[in-house]
């Protein structure tokens, strides 16, 4: 049987959002020893430079949650989750009769999302009093005061979906002064879909934009928006996505607004404009996507694992059915690490092959993918590409297997680039890099070296922001490849690279043939005094072991 392991090394991220390099327990067991170093540190002249992209948790004074807090944050505090991951979340919809709505309560599910109208809208009947039904119901067995006196008893989260213009007010009045009364300490949300989407015929009629956002400003500011688009999906008929002006039109109305957002997004309609709401995520770390899944859409475990690979994974919420739901989390909890293939073409000839750590050994790209697609390891795939004849057969090769349906591992493709102050003759040009990727296969993450050669004093200030101006408008992931030793002659202009964007990693590389532990420990130390968020680490085994050792019993 064929085996994969050519540079007997695998990516690892350490922190408390990363991959472990040790068991869970471990860890904990070190916390008590990693404040202390940290504190030693700082003593000798080590500061921690912390930023946070995220804002502060959402935690009142007395001690109670904001109804405008982080989800995952308030999750956290109350033991529902064990990490920052919206895939964690789980949802209970249309929680609106008394009988749905007691069911959900006495599930497992972490939110209630629930319907709200205004009983007996545009007829005879009409009262103003806001009901929890879904249109075309206007009547139901429970209203929005019984609704939210009962979810309240519990823990769960709160999503009111306004179907009407016409239900926010008086809702609002309802929201206020139970809040009032008691501060109901979980985070709300408040949604409605605000402006015309995709495949939706220019005289529909959405919730009125201004006069949703302009009454929760007014009256109950202290929430989480949820403003979406109305679309419609019909297979073969009604199936263009969300365009760039759409979403441009969505960051107007919200741009000035200080609340977190959280964007309803039909996963079926994204793929096609993930460009367009990766820049969307780009603009704030406090917005977010929500993606929901119609009962006919048909949406693949290939496309939600996209979006998880190309995103912060605190800034997505999947609202999907099963089984597909069940499907996608199993793989996205099992990926537990990078294998990392060189990969070239011979001479005159334009298959890729995998090199191999001994001597001569080389086998097809193709094998190896497919092995990987049968294999029951948690592997993603890291492709570093040795040859510039290379880029393009591997990218097809990508796309075939993708196309498949063979592809379920995320994807990283690493050269060595030659750009601005780090242009060296060898090397592909960056700009052709990116234009190549993004022709043929754009769905990885990319990740950018710079040439050996330009690395003599470390990573000076123009060699970062040359390699950011070249990154610049990427709607891809990307993590920037960074060498230990050079890392331990110049860092701080790295430090860069994490605070442009909340989807920038940094992956921190130190082999044997670089040289000993010993030559990279300052290099890999300096970036983790940093920060231990969003930052990788390509070690060998004793290497990482050492690390380990010094971070957390030193």
């Amino acid at each position: 049987m064929l085996e994969l392991v050519p540079d007997q090394e695998f990516l690892y991220k350490d922190g408390r959002n990363g991959l472990s390099i040790r068991r869970r327990w471990k860890l904990l067991a070190g916390l008590f020893f990693a404040v202390l170093a940290a504190a030693y540190l700082a003593l000798v002249g080590y500061f921690a430079v912390y930023r946070n992209f995220f804002p502060a948790k959402g935690f009142e004074v007395n001690g109670s949650f904001s109804p405008g807090g982080d989800l995952l944050d308030y999750l956290l505090q109350h033991g529902m989750i064990d990490r920052k991951d919206g895939l964690l979340v789980t949802w209970h919809h249309a929680a609106n009769s008394k009988s749905e709505m007691e069911a959900a309560l006495k599930g497992s599910a972490m939110a209630l999302e629930a319907d709200v109208n205004i009983e007996g809208l545009n007829t005879q009947n009409e009262t103003g009093t806001p009901i929890m039904a879904h249109p075309p119901s206007i009547y139901s067995d429970n209203t929005l005061q019984e609704w939210l006196d009962a979810v309240i008893r519990s823990k769960k989260g709160i999503k009111l979906d306004f179907k009407s213009i016409d239900a926010v007010n008086p809702s609002l009045d309802i929201l206020v002064k139970k809040y009032n009364e008691i501060h109901f300490n979980r985070p709300v949300w408040l949604n409605a879909d605000i402006l015309i989407g995709p495949n939706v015929p220019g005289f529909m009629q959405p919730v009125n934009a201004s006069r949703f956002l302009g009454l929760i400003q007014q009256r109950f500011p202290n929430v989480i928006l949820s403003p979406g688009w109305m679309s419609l999906y019909l297979p073969m008929i009604a199936t263009k996505p969300y365009t760039r002006k759409m979403v441009e039109e969505m960051y107007d109305l919200v741009k000035g607004l200080s609340q977190r957002v959280t964007f309803p997004v039909r996963a079926v309609l994204l793929k096609p404009a993930w460009p367009h709401f990766s820049w969307l995520l780009s603009q704030s770390p406090r917005y977010s996507l929500t993606l929901w899944q119609g009962s006919i859409d048909p949406v693949t475990v290939e496309d939600l694992l996209f979006f998880r690979d190309n995103s912060n994974v605190e800034q997505i919420y999947y609202d999907i059915y099963e089984p597909v739901l069940s499907e996608f989390k199993q793989i996205a909890r099992n990926i537990g690490g990078m294998l990392i293939l060189n990969v070239k073409t011979k001479a005159n000839d334009a298959i890729p092959v995998v090199v191999g750590a001994e001597k001569g050994l080389e086998f097809p790209l193709e094998s190896a993918l497919n092995w990987i697609a049968t294999s029951s390891k948690p592997w993603g795939i890291y492709l570093k590409i040795k040859s510039q004849e290379a880029l393009a057969p591997t990218l097809y090769l990508l796309e075939r297997v993708y196309t498949a349906y063979l592809l379920l591992k995320p994807v990283w493709i690493n050269m060595d680039l030659s750009y601005g102050s780090f242009s060296t003759h060898g090397y592909i040009e960056g700009k052709q890099f990116i234009k190549t990727v993004n022709e043929i296969f754009p769905f990885v993450t990319i990740a950018p070296s710079w040439p050996k050669e330009v690395l003599t004093h470390g990573y000076t200030q123009p060699l970062v922001e040359d390699m950011l101006n070249l990154c610049r408008g990427l709607w891809q992931a990307v993590s920037f490849q960074l060498q230990a030793i050079a890392l331990g002659k110049s860092w701080k202009a790295t430090t860069r690279l994490l605070q442009t964007s909340p989807t920038y990693t940094l992956t921190v590389e130190h082999l044997h043939e670089q040289g000993s532990y010993l030559d990279g420990f300052q290099g890999l130390i300096n970036i983790r005094t940093y920060s231990t968020r969003r930052i990788y680490y390509r070690l060998p085994q004793d290497y990482r072991n050492s690390f380990h050792d010094d971070v957390f019993t030193s």
